[in-house]
């Protein structure tokens, strides 16, 4: 299926592969083929349109030329071309092609057809097709344009109706935000301001409704010298005309900006809010606690009959009858002699009152006090305290963090979407465009998602360029948001200040295991519970495919590393301890355990790529540390973390090479980066590595270190596999028979992975009756042994062996037995596996099952940065689905495609168990 997506960029995807149309012609070419998909374009029309009214009178051959370019890019191989050529001139057949702006067109018609009933799932779900300015990368010409026009008043349409929906639905901050965005596009557009109107008010926000509604009369009657329709006044009326409950008892602050993210924070806290007496909501300063508190509060009014009111507490503490005070005060209850106390009266009065009370500040031992007395006094009354803990009894504490700053591919994170936000109030108009990107990035990040620091960078956009905001943010931390992490570490104490400083040597994410590690003896995980609900860690809760982590807010870490380097130092090296221990336990020989113990690794990589990296430049700690780093082999490869150990490998090879390291560790290194470089199909890389001293001198230089005198024989094997991978196949062969010499002297632990790697190689370079007997021998000796990767490797190739015998379902049931113990043996890439698999679906006629297994497995090698399909008969084999059913073929890729997606992001390989 070819599919043309022309709402963003202009380029063409088949197959999920991706075509570029070329230069400004041909994606001008396009784009005007596109605008009137299925209709004739006069050649004349292409001609003045993108060559101009001048053009030469060779045009014509430079247009026909141009257009059988296109027909190139745009057909497979023995298909009819997508461009038609009629007498009325060239025509884009969409018969079997689908064209995003089309598809938008159609969806568009139909949901906003009168009467009929649309969702708002629909309407994202079409809005989701819009990347940007319809045909970006093709040029201007008067068809173009007005197809431009056209494809943005649909869109506004949708937007329309999505924010009415939106309203109806009861989802008023996203709605207010939709108004806010289509009013900007058009400042004249009443039924946009009605919604706003009506929105605010709907929120409680009587007051903004009305301001809106001066806007709007003024601006009318500036520009068109006209009052509001019938549709504003309207709105008008129902803000003035609201006496229910929710605009009358809603005393909370006005808030002049749009509330942004948060979305799982602020259903969480309106859904306790239902059901709990005693809420907190705790964080450093300037996460923005306060505005999530006010914003919940304002969202649950409903449940409040007397009200919600804010109480803004002490800073400087003062006594209990002074907090109790300003609660009657804000109350608009004058203070009466007949109570005992004040705090007496507040309960008296709420005592029959259904109440929320937000406090908002710093909490102080008498706000506890206070708090405790009136949730026990008065049955009805609801605390929402922003700031610290309240301190009472069965309190919830809701911890809010930095805003992320990394967002679900393809979607701008919640960072980046108030950093965007704020800049449209600051500078009345922002359309981030693609260069604006990477300059928001950088704010986002230099900031740490901290909402002041995204506030003031905005509001610096006012006199500023975007690109001068980023250069002054990403070098130095405004005096505001510096205060704040200082804040937030000296709020530690000695005690769990030094724990901090520990684990700022680990990079995020970190695994309790590893922090234990570093921070020694005592509670760790109680200190970690508490660093996470004063949100300077952030914890990532595990499921059944990884363990909890945490992500620790590395601009707080960095203020804390400043005001202790001695301790930071110290904090490094005990890092560094921890993670060799880790390594140390992690065996190059597969075993039942290696899935359990690659999985530890992954867990804290970004913490044992830090340690690796300041191994590697040193040539002392390299000699010390070589036999470690050698380990990670299998690590790399199974874990499709080929690009990470070939950059950590290259620094290790050019430190050796400088100088200063052991011939041991000279060798291995260029061993290992060879390895690699052949896992990743790099063998013209790897060949000089693998081959830098000779073969046979290997054990002499290598193997002589080694502890455990069996290991060479699996360093070899090792070798033989990663040459096999890269398809040089006579060196396996070598490797492979040198690794078989080393079971006779003593290396029989090692047996069934060292027998697996030589079947592999004999079957490839013509011995198939070698490889056969050797390959039943690794599969016995591998359940003898306990070695999963031999048991997969065998099975492989007992698969291949079906394959060629024509027996499917032995194929398949051998597939199965590889699936799972490439599994078990620690292994994360599945695509060589799963693309087996697909051969023998598409040789049993299973076409969709076919589809969907090398749609899987393309997905996981792309994924991988390595080059599909691996093996020799897969392009055949999709031919012959093709031909024999294309719908079912496409049905069963698309599937896959999904599915494969899906497992890549949570790490779900299992799934494709028995596919």
């Amino acid at each position: 299926m070819l599919l043309i997506r022309d709402l963003g960029e202009l380029f063409v995807e088949r197959d999920s592969d991706r075509y570029d149309p070329g230069g400004a012609k041909p994606r001008t070419i396009l784009a005007l083929l596109c605008a009137n998909a299925g209709r004739p374009v006069p050649a004349t029309t292409f001609i003045t349109e993108v060559w101009g009214p001048d053009a030469p009178e060779k045009t014509q051959r430079a247009l026909e030329s141009q257009i059988w370019r296109l027909r190139k890019a745009l057909s497979s191989g023995g298909e009819p071309s997508v461009i038609v050529t009629d007498r009325a001139g060239y025509r884009l057949d969409v018969t079997d092609t689908t064209v995003d702006s089309i598809e938008f067109d159609s969806a568009a018609t139909t949901s906003l057809a009168h009467g009929r009933p649309t969702s708002i799932t629909r309407l994202d779900e079409i809005l989701s097709l819009w990347r940007g300015e319809p045909f970006a990368t093709a040029g201007s010409t008067p068809t173009i344009d007005q197809a431009r026009r056209r494809l943005h008043t649909i869109r506004a349409a949708l937007l329309t109706r999505r924010a009415d929906l939106l309203l109806a639905d009861g989802d008023f901050d996203r709605a207010l935000g939709e108004a806010q965005a289509l009013i900007t596009r058009d400042p004249l557009d009443e039924h946009d301001w009605a919604l706003k109107i009506r929105a605010l008010a709907a929120s409680g926000q009587r007051a903004e409704a009305l301001t809106a509604y001066r806007d709007i009369r003024e601006l009318l009657a500036t520009e068109l010298g006209m009052d509001p329709g019938d549709e504003v006044r309207t709105a008008h009326r129902g803000v003035l005309d609201d006496h229910s409950r929710a605009v009358r008892r809603v005393h909370l602050p006005s808030q002049h900006t749009s509330f942004v993210g948060r979305d799982t924070e602020l259903a969480e806290l309106v859904r306790l809010l239902e059901s709990e007496r005693a809420i907190s909501v705790t964080g450093i300063a300037g996460v923005g606690k306060t505005r999530l508190a006010l914003e919940a509060a304002r969202r649950a009014a409903d449940s409040f009959d007397d009200g919600v009111w804010f109480i803004r507490r002490s800073a400087d503490g003062g006594t209990t009858t002074d907090h109790a005070t300003a609660i009657l005060a804000t109350l608009r209850v004058q203070p009466s002699p007949d109570f005992p106390t004040a705090l007496d009266q507040v309960c008296a009065h709420l005592s029959t009152m259904s109440a929320l009370l937000v406090l908002d500040g710093r909490a102080h031992p008498q706000d506890t006090d206070v708090a405790d007395a009136i949730l026990q006094r008065c049955a009805a009354v609801t605390i929402l305290g922003a700031g610290d803990p309240l301190g009472v009894e069965g309190e919830h504490v809701v911890t809010v963090h930095p805003l992320p700053v990394d967002g679900p591919a393809g979607t701008p994170s919640p960072a980046h979407r108030l950093l965007v936000d704020r800049i449209r109030v600051a500078t009345g108009t922002f359309d981030p465009g693609p260069r604006d990107h990477a300059e928001l990035d950088r704010i986002c990040r230099a900031m740490g998602g901290l909402p002041l620091g995204l506030e003031l960078a905005a509001s610096r956009t006012a006199t500023f360029a975007l690109r001068e905001v980023a250069e002054q943010f990403g070098t130095s931390v405004p005096e505001p948001v510096g205060r704040a992490f200082a804040l937030a570490y000296e709020s530690l104490g000695p005690q769990l200040g030094d724990r901090f400083i520990r684990l700022t040597a680990l990079r995020s994410p970190f695994t309790p295991s590893l922090a234990q590690a570093v921070c020694g003896g005592g509670d760790v995980a109680a200190d970690l519970a508490e660093l996470a609900r004063r949100s300077l860690l952030w914890p990532i809760r595990g499921d059944r495919h990884r363990t909890t982590r945490f992500t620790i807010l590395g601009t707080v870490a960095d203020h804390a590393r400043s005001t202790s380097p001695e301790a930071a130092g110290v904090a490094v090296a005990r890092r560094d301890d921890a993670v060799a221990a880790l390594l140390a336990t992690t065996p190059m020989r597969s075993t039942p355990d290696s899935a359990r113990d690659f999985a530890r690794v992954e867990d804290d990589l970004h913490t044992v790529l830090a340690f690796l990296e300041s191994v590697v430049i040193d040539p002392q700690r390299l000699d010390v540390h070589i036999d470690l780093i050698e380990q990670l082999g299998p690590f790399w490869f199974l874990r499709r973390r080929l690009a990470d150990g070939i950059r950590i490998l290259r620094t290790a090879a050019a430190t050796s090479a400088a100088g200063g390291c052991s011939a041991r560790t000279d060798a291995m290194v260029n061993a290992s980066l060879g390895a690699a470089l052949a896992f990743s199909q790099q063998i013209d890389q790897a060949r000089p590595h693998l081959t830098a001293r000779p073969l046979d001198e290997l054990g002499v230089v290598i193997a002589d270190g080694d502890a455990d005198p069996a290991k060479h024989g699996l360093r070899l094997a090792f070798l033989s596999l990663a040459a096999w991978t890269g398809d040089d196949h006579a060196l396996a062969l070598e490797f492979a028979e040198l690794a078989a010499d080393t079971l006779d002297t003593g290396g029989r632990s090692m047996a069934a992975t060292v027998t697996a790697a030589l079947a592999l190689a004999e079957l490839t370079t013509g011995d198939i009756g070698a490889g056969a007997d050797h390959a039943h021998s690794a599969l016995a000796l591998s359940t003898e042994q306990g070695d999963p990767l031999a048991t997969h490797l065998a099975a492989v190739m007992m698969g291949i062996g079906s394959l060629f015998a024509g027996d499917t379902q032995m194929g398949l049931r051998w597939n199965d037995q590889a699936f799972r113990a490439y599994l078990d043996a620690g292994g994360v890439q599945i695509c060589d596996t799963v693309e087996q698999r697909g051969n023998h679906l598409a040789r049993a006629g299973e076409i969709i099952r076919a589809g969907h297994a090398f749609a899987v497995a393309r997905c996981y090698a792309v994924d991988a940065g390595m080059e599909w399909p691996r093996g020799p008969f897969t392009h055949d084999a999709i031919r012959t689905c093709r031909e024999t059913d294309n719908h079912a073929f496409d049905s069963g890729w698309r599937a896959g495609a999904r599915a494969a997606a899906d497992a890549l992001r949570v790490g779900d390989h299992e799934r494709f168990a028995n596919m």
